[in-house]
């Protein structure tokens, strides 16, 4: 382990360096984002893995659809970062995981997704953990209409639930059909589009299945069988004006899924159904050419319920939000300034629950100034207001362009995070939502929450090489000043393979981490891209749970791709990773124990839990062609080439190889 004071010398040796090698000659500087650098080789989104590609970030799947996502301050079961889809807020989280199949976009119509770690404002939008901006597809002129079929497997997964290996072949994954249909039109500065998406799919692989199984059917009670299938329908209309003078958009997004939520607090998963609907309306109008007026207004319901009683408890867990933001932006010649306030407020129904209707507002600003041709600094800040604390988030940027082909960044932030929003489940739990004591989990929960506290130091260097040559450095350090983290073992059970442990809150934990970043893009032809970049994440100091907290984090995760289009209608991508080893503190009782189960309609095959996930390299082959005048697109995704087994949470999936395969109309 690095030692703290080591880590925090170098760091401030390596900004030092920065500043003073950066006093001499200046150059132009623009407003720096960390977020996904565009492309125009950039590959299609095919797989949820796709949105987080290039990010830093960190994610562990069960089912490669839900996913629970470190976007670098609180690890994987800290608070989700924020999604956005064209400018306007979606929520596809429930519990402290996010499932990609309530995005309200087709995975093929995702043009890109940018990517922007910690705290500040987008579109006029703030953010607190994080932001997932989805651009999609810009609607075409006049009338479109497209669809899609999609359809996959993976290698030695068994097929129907059942498995009988001489009726059918063990190769058969069951992931799809995936249809998705919509319809667009654009006329002037007018539009309109309606997207319909459908997935289905079953937990099929022998390892989930071997446990999910029990839950199932239990050898006790052999009368009640739960459906396995996964389906969820999305579907979306928008209308709205884009012209010189501004933007108006208006917007009905649903989604429903019947599904598996992975509970953490029941240490298996769950077969729920999800619900969301949301109304939202847009407005960015300029009142004049350097100042323009920004406004939104949404209503969004989130409801979980249960598919099937079988334990005899329910979430009953519904959620109602109104929320209206507005600002005003400034766009000169050397200044940028985005001012403004959210207003937010919460209806949450759900057993037991006393608290009253949570409102939160907030004030934000957001500016960048360009103090000399060459030098400019750019500044966030944010309060939150609730009926019992408040909260405050800011931070500063630094950039100098010492050389035309070099350009510096300095920066930090500090940010406190208000209960409701870091750990809202466990401020529920102690407003009377009596979940835990449905699913008779034992729980320690403070009788205050506190605060989450956080500061970090930043310096990245970016270096143009040449033209078509680009190095990027980046180095960041944390300090958890107060940190909340959930904490629930989970139990061997011989009859349903896991249960859950006593459920607690670990509260003013402190630690610091070191996270150092490297790229690397190449373009030795117009249409041809290589990437490289190695992350390497370390923790200097903290406590015995801090420490083994971030275990559940890769230390290093290197990545290749190339991206190439020979011709303007083919593109073939080749992507490699490798993550380094992870311990799950949670699952230690697991560990080495029999995933097993007792139903003679099953191959008796067993398999071992384990509380480590051992280090793996994973290629992916990906390509696409066009045909009849770019009506009919062809998609071929190959995963795991090496056919190498893989996770990357301890009770999901066993990745092998698969096949993805797609293909989609559009008049």
């Amino acid at each position: 382990m690095v030692q703290e004071g080591d880590g925090m010398k170098w760091f401030l040796v390596f900004t030092l360096i920065s500043f003073f090698s950066a006093t001499g000659n200046l150059t132009a500087a623009g407003n720096f984002e960390s977020s996904e650098p565009d492309s125009v080789t950039a590959s299609p989104i095919m797989s949820t893995s796709d949105y987080f590609w290039q990010s830093g970030w960190n994610y562990s799947t069960l089912d490669r659809m839900s996913v629970a996502i470190n976007s670098g301050e609180y690890g994987l079961y800290g608070p989700q970062p924020d999604f956005m889809l064209d400018g306007i807020p979606f929520e596809p989280t429930f519990f402290g995981i996010s499932y990609s199949q309530l995005f309200p976009v087709p995975y093929f119509q995702s043009q890109k997704s940018e990517l922007y770690s910690g705290h500040g404002v987008q579109n006029g939008v703030n953010y607190q953990t994080g932001l997932m901006h989805i651009i999609s597809e810009p609607v075409s002129d006049g009338i479109s209409v497209f669809g899609s079929g999609q359809y996959g497997h993976n290698s030695g997964e068994p097929g129907p639930w059942v498995f009988n290996p001489e009726r059918v072949s063990p190769n058969v994954e069951r992931f799809g059909p995936w249809v998705n249909g919509g319809l667009s039109m654009k006329f002037g500065n007018w539009y309109a589009k309606g997207i319909l998406k459908f997935q289905e799919y079953k937990h099929v692989d022998e390892f989930v299945q071997l446990r999910m199984i029990n839950s199932r059917r239990s050898p006790t009670d052999p009368t009640e069988w739960l459906g396995v299938d996964t389906r969820s329908v999305t579907t979306l209309a928008e209308t709205g004006l884009i012209g010189s003078k501004g933007t108006i958009k208006l917007q009905a997004y649903q989604a429903e899924s019947e599904d598996f939520l992975y509970f953490q607090p029941f240490g298996r998963e769950v077969p729920a159904g999800f619900q969301v609907n949301q109304y939202s309306a847009l407005a960015d109008v300029k009142i004049h050419s350097r100042v323009g007026l920004r406004g939104l207004y949404q209503y969004r319901e989130q409801e979980l319920n249960y598919r099937e009683n079988r334990f005899e408890y329910n979430f009953n867990w519904r959620k109602q939000m109104n929320s209206l933001r507005a600002s005003i932006y400034y766009s000169g010649e050397r200044f940028f300034a985005d001012a403004g306030g959210e207003w937010q407020k919460t209806e949450l129904n759900a057993p037991g629950f006393l608290g009253d209707d949570q409102i939160i507002s907030a004030l934000f600003l957001k500016q960048t100034l360009q103090i000399f041709p060459r030098v400019s600094i750019s500044t966030t800040t944010q309060i939150q207001f609730s009926e019992t604390q408040n909260g405050l988030q800011a931070g500063g940027e630094f950039l100098i362009d010492p050389v035309p082909f070099w350009t510096i960044q300095l920066g930090g932030s500090y940010s406190e995070l208000l209960p409701e929003l870091a750990n809202p489940l466990e401020h529920q739990v102690q407003n009377g939502y009596y979940i835990f004591e449905h699913l008779d989990i034992p729980f320690d929960l403070p009788d205050q929450i506190e605060t989450a506290r956080t500061l970090s130091l930043r310096n990245s260097h970016l270096w143009s090489i040449t033209r078509h040559t680009k190095l990027q450095l980046d180095l960041e350090w944390f300090r958890h000043i107060a940190m909340n983290i959930p904490f629930q073992p989970v139990l061997y059970d011989l009859e349903y393979s896991t249960q859950p442990g006593e459920y607690s809150l670990l509260q003013g934990i402190e630690g610091r981490r070191l996270r150092a970043g490297l790229e690397l893009r190449f373009m030795p032809l117009r249409k041809m891209e290589h990437r490289v970049a190695v992350t390497v994440n370390r923790t200097l100091s903290g406590d015995e749970e801090y420490e083994a907290y971030w275990q559940m984090i890769p230390e290093i995760l290197a990545q290749y791709s190339i991206h190439y289009s020979p011709f303007p209608d083919v593109d073939l991508s080749l992507y490699g990773q490798y993550r380094s080893a992870t311990t799950w503190s949670e699952f230690a009782n697991l560990d080495g124990e029999l995933n097993r189960t007792f139903h003679i309609q099953y191959p008796f095959r067993f398999f071992d839990f384990s509380d480590s996930i051992p280090a793996h390299v994973n290629i992916d082959l990906k390509m696409g062609k066009w045909f009849w005048n770019q009506r009919l697109r062809g998609e071929f995704l190959l995963k795991n080439l090496l056919n190498r087994e893989y996770q990357t949470h301890p009770l999901g999936m066993r990745e092998k190889f698969g096949y993805m395969a797609r293909i989609e109309l559009r008049f």
